[in-house]
C-alpha cells in the first residue's frame, strides 16, 4: 500500500494535509484549505474545539464556491444565500429547519457531502468518497410536485417573529454626511440567521465598493462606499430571507457629500 494510504472502516483514507497547516482560524476568516483526493475536490477547516472536517467546495445549492464560506454559530454560512449547513453531517439547517415544508423543493438546499477525517502522526487523512446522506435529508422533499410550474414560483412568505404581521420594521431615514473624494462605511446588524441585506442606492454621488459579513459579537454587515463628488442619494437597506417577499427591516439613510464632516 502507498505511504499516503492507509484502510479504515471500508475505505482508503488519504494523507493530504500537514496538521499544522491547518490551524485554527476565526470565524471572520476561517483558515479554509482547497485539497484535492481523486476525484473529489474538499475544503478542510479545524473548528474551534480542534476538530478537523472536511466538506465538498461547491455548495449544493447553487454550486457556489465556499472558499469564501464563513461560520455562523458553529454552522458553515454560504456567502451567496447564507444557507447554512452543519458541518460534521452535512445537513442543511437554513432554510431546512425554517421554511415551509411545501416550500422546500423551490429553495433546493440538499446537503453538504462531507468527507471521513482522521488525524494522526502530525497529518490529516481524508477519505476519497463522500459520507452517506444525513439522516434529516429527504430528497422527495426537494422533488417538484407534479403540475408545479418549472420554473422558480415567487416564495411565500413565512412565519417568523422578526417579521411584523402588518409589514418590515421601516426605522427613521437617517443622516450622513461625508466629504467628497473619500470613502465611509455603514455597519447593519446581522444577528438572524438566513437573513442578509440588499443594498439600493437611488440616483446620487455614490459607489457600493465592497460588502462583507463581520461575525463580531454582535454579528454585523458591513458595506462600504464611495463618495467621488458632491450631491446627494439615498441608500434603502432591506433585511430578509432571500427566499421572502416579506422583509423583516428597512434602513434608510440620506448621503450629503459636500465639505461638511461626518455627523
Amino acid at each position: 500500500m502507498p505511504e499516503d494510504a492507509a484502510g479504515g472502516s471500508g475505505h482508503d483514507l488519504v494523507r493530504v494535509l500537514k496538521s499544522d497547516d491547518c490551524p485554527i482560524g476565526t470565524p471572520q476568516e476561517p483558515e479554509l484549505r482547497l485539497v484535492s483526493v481523486g476525484t473529489a475536490e474538499m475544503i478542510l477547516v479545524r473548528l474551534a474545539d480542534g476538530e478537523v472536517v472536511a466538506f465538498t467546495s461547491r455548495c449544493p445549492h447553487q454550486g457556489t464556491d465556499l472558499l469564501d464560506a464563513s461560520f455562523f454559530e458553529g454552522q458553515l454560512r454560504c456567502p451567496h444565500h447564507l444557507y447554512l449547513y452543519d458541518p460534521h453531517t452535512g445537513e442543511n439547517v437554513v432554510p431546512a429547519r425554517d421554511a415551509k415544508p411545501e416550500n422546500l423543493w423551490k429553495l433546493r438546499p440538499g446537503y453538504l457531502p462531507t468527507y471521513r477525517v482522521e488525524e494522526r502522526d502530525g497529518w490529516i487523512w481524508v477519505a476519497p468518497h463522500p459520507c452517506a446522506p444525513p439522516a434529516a435529508f429527504d430528497p422527495e422533499r426537494e422533488r417538484r410536485p407534479i403540475g408545479a410550474s418549472a420554473g422558480r414560483e415567487p416564495q411565500t412568505p413565512e412565519t417568523d417573529p422578526a417579521v411584523a404581521v402588518d409589514g418590515p420594521v421601516e426605522h427613521p431615514a437617517k443622516t450622513v454626511r461625508v466629504p467628497p473624494g473619500t470613502t465611509f462605511e455603514l455597519r447593519l446588524p446581522a444577528t438572524i440567521a438566513g437573513h442578509v441585506w440588499r443594498v439600493e442606492i437611488a440616483e446620487g454621488p455614490l459607489k457600493v465598493l465592497e460588502e462583507h459579513f463581520d461575525a463580531t459579537d454582535p454579528p454585523r454587515h458591513r458595506v462600504t462606499l464611495a463618495a467621488p463628488e458632491e450631491g446627494v442619494a439615498t441608500v434603502r437597506c432591506v433585511f430578509g430571507r432571500p427566499w421572502d417577499a416579506l422583509p423583516t427591516e428597512i434602513r434608510t439613510y440620506v448621503v450629503r457629500v459636500g465639505s461638511e464632516t461626518v455627523t
